[in-house]
């Protein structure tokens, strides 16, 4: 367990930069990629510049979004590991 604690302080554990091995998900990035580029494409310098930052405030959302998913998931996982080993009246 201790590796995996300095893994993630040293950044070297990356959640979001791996690989799920889902083809549904998969599919779905290539085809928001293929529809972004096609709508690019057709429009005006402003509504583009428009679309470009609407899809820049949609990942930064994403991402956090993401990182707060990673944190709940992870707290979860440590009560469950908590009330196994402790049990649950001793916990909050």
């Amino acid at each position: 367990m201790r590796d995996v604690i300095k893994e993630i302080w040293y950044g070297n554990v990356n959640v979001a930069e791996r690989d799920s091995g889902r083809k549904d998900l998969k599919e779905l990035v290539e085809l928001i990629n293929k529809n972004g580029k096609s709508l690019s494409e057709h429009l005006d310098k402003h509504s583009k510049e428009l679309f470009d930052k609407y899809c820049e405030s949609s990942k930064e959302y994403r991402l956090l979004n993401a990182e707060q998913a990673f944190i709940d998931g992870f707290s979860l996982g440590a009560r469950i590991m908590a009330e196994a080993f402790i049990g649950t009246n001793d916990l909050f």
